[in-house]
């Protein structure tokens, strides 16, 4: 194996559409929250609308349950779980 394929081993590029599906539980962050129990995050091109997210959520790590997700618009919806972070903007 040359050096550089070993120096590559494992990279891959990262996708501004990821692929979603219901079930799929991820970490992110949430941008913004317009209600009291509903908070937006976005994933390079990706939207998600999630359920639970309320403004105390906002730039906190959080995890989702993906509810529904539309390839080709890139956008779905969420179920809160759980706070598992802080944003590294908080001091």
């Amino acid at each position: 194996m040359s050096f550089l394929k070993k120096y590559l081993k494992g990279w891959q590029f990262r996708d501004t559409n990821p692929a979603l599906e219901e079930g799929d539980v991820i970490d992110v962050f949430v941008a913004e929250s317009n209600s009291a129990d509903e908070g937006h995050v976005y994933i390079g091109d990706t939207h998600l609308i999630v359920e639970g997210a309320t403004p105390d959520t906002v730039e906190k790590r959080v995890r989702v349950r993906v509810t529904e997700f539309d390839e080709t618009t890139t956008t779905g919806r969420g179920e809160f779980l759980e706070i598992v972070g802080e944003s590294s903007y908080t001091s």
